[in-house]
């Protein structure tokens, strides 16, 4: 008798795939993510060593510009090709329909764009205070980069998460090739260095395609269902984009050129780089968890997803936020010695900056996720409004009595308000009870307060440490419950939600 051979394709279209593979594929998205830490932590090495931190603040200013524009302009449609990729994946083993109509979106988002840059450009480039001569470069390095983030999405779509990861790793190790050439040739102007921001997601694009070819290919038109679909979906995030902009390092870097310096600029982009690479943890198991959370949907087993938010999130948030303290103790400490004396204030910014990647920590590993699985983007849009209100007001009252720490401060309350409004809502309109997810993270706020204020970076840390202990002892119910689940899930047991819900 002939032996049928399950594709894997059709495999990976079942929620029983992610749960066997969940683990797998998050240590192989970590071990990703760490090589590309690594990687983008000698590109900024090597960058501010070539350029110094004025030099390099020129380059941070041109990414925050080309991001501006991205956020604002195409980026608000993104999440909607990965929500509604897995679903068609799911059904018919195939994103064409999700890739191209999310696509016929953004293409005259981007020539809506092109066509009137000259309005605002100019503007937007002085008010960086950039030379004119970079507006070609800062266009560039916007449509480089809403083509990369695209594909990635279609990526996501198709449960491809460690190609995804892959590439990403390949996108920084470009980057780092093209500045040791341009260290190399004696051409290591800021603007050249930029180039490597705009070629390496060129590079990364293409192999995305090539991989994606037999999944999107022949092009396709528009589907008008699912146009209106994903409209529906990503309405609620285009004013969430906009206002979410202002929470973001990327409006920081207006503040600080406005008040302080292009150097000061430099130096905190280093410390909010590294605190960005952390974060990748934490936006990693939000990547794993969607695909799981709309399959299950599809499969009519969301009830799964439900015991995750309640049992293994608040655990989660936890070891995360412990995770971030381990990192701004040890930073705090060895940043300055390899930066050198220009950088001498990168290890104070680690604590808020560190805080507040804790304090993103829960929307990114499960509301963020759960919420998007539902269809229910409002949510982030509120949640973003409120950010961005936290974070404007705060960068304006504390920027100039407190320079970069009061920015950071400002990033770390920014990004608790968008917590807070978030899980508020989720338990509101889709989650019934009240686990302690939001106590998980209060050990590092107090720990970073103590470290800003009072300069005791390992008294912070013992706090901090000493506040987790005691929280587990008093929710030990539930992080034992927690603890089972994801010890079921790293065996790949299908059944392991139920197996922590008993």
């Amino acid at each position: 008798m002939k032996t049928i051979v399950q594709s894997p394709s059709l495999d990976r279209r079942n929620a029983a795939w992610d749960v066997r593979h969940g683990s797998k594929n998050y240590a192989a998205l970590v071990g990703a993510q760490i090589a590309s830490g690594v990687l983008s932590f000698a590109a900024v090495w090597l960058a501010t060593h070539l350029l110094g931190p004025t030099g390099y603040g020129g380059v941070v200013a041109i990414i925050a510009a080309s991001q501006a524009i991205g956020q604002l302009g195409v980026n608000w449609t993104a999440v909607s090709l990965s929500r509604y990729g897995v679903e068609e994946f799911v059904e018919t083993g195939h994103v064409a329909k999700a890739f191209w109509t999310r696509f016929w979106i953004f293409l005259p988002n981007v020539i809506l764009i092109l066509a009137t840059s000259p309005l605002w450009l100019p503007w937007l480039v002085s008010l960086l205070k950039l030379p004119s001569q970079a507006s070609p470069i800062v266009l560039s390095l916007f449509l480089a980069s809403a083509l990369w983030i695209h594909v990635q999405q279609a990526l996501q779509g198709a449960k491809l998460m460690r190609l995804q990861a892959s590439l990403l790793t390949f996108e920084r190790l470009l980057v780092l090739l093209i500045i040791l050439a341009c260290a190399l040739t004696g051409k290591a102007s800021f603007l050249n260095l930029a180039l490597a921001y705009i070629l390496a997601p060129i590079g990364a694009c293409l192999a995305g395609l090539w991989r994606l070819r037999n999944l999107i290919f022949p092009v396709v038109g528009i589907d008008r269902a699912l146009l209106k679909r994903m409209l529906t979906f990503s309405l609620p995030i285009l004013p969430a984009s906009f206002v979410g902009y202002m929470s973001s390092n990327y409006l920081d870097a207006f503040f600080i050129t406005h008040y302080l310096s292009g150097a000061h600029l430099g130096v905190y982009s280093v410390a909010y780089q590294l605190t960005g690479t952390g974060l990748q943890l934490p936006l990693l198991v939000g990547s794993v968890l969607l695909p799981l959370f709309v399959t299950l949907q599809v499969e009519g087993q969301f009830d799964r997803a439900e015991r995750f938010m309640h049992n293994a999130l608040p655990l989660l948030t936890l070891l995360w936020g412990t995770a971030c303290a381990l990192a701004a103790a040890v930073g705090s400490y060895f940043l300055p010695l390899i930066f050198g004396e220009q950088f001498s204030g990168l290890g104070a910014l680690l604590w808020p900056l560190m805080a507040a990647a804790a304090l993103a920590g829960p929307t990114l590993m499960g509301y963020a996720p759960f919420s998007n699985s539902k269809s229910v983007t409002y949510i982030a849009m509120l949640g973003a409004i409120a950010s961005a209100l936290v974070n404007v007001v705060l960068n304006y009252l504390l920027i100039p009595t407190f320079g970069l720490m009061g920015c950071a401060w400002a990033t770390t309350a920014a990004y608790g308000v968008n917590t807070l409004v978030v899980v508020v809502l989720v338990h509101k309109r889709l989650l019934s009870g009240r686990p302690w997810t939001i106590q998980a993270v209060s050990p590092i706020v107090v720990g970073s307060m103590l470290a800003s204020f009072y300069s005791v970076n390992l008294m912070a840390l013992a706090v901090t440490l000493l506040l987790s202990v005691a929280l587990m002892l008093l929710h030990r119910k539930s992080v034992s419950a927690g603890f089972k689940m994801l010890k079921n899930f790293q065996r790949g047991g299908s059944e392991a939600p139920s197996v922590a819900e008993s």
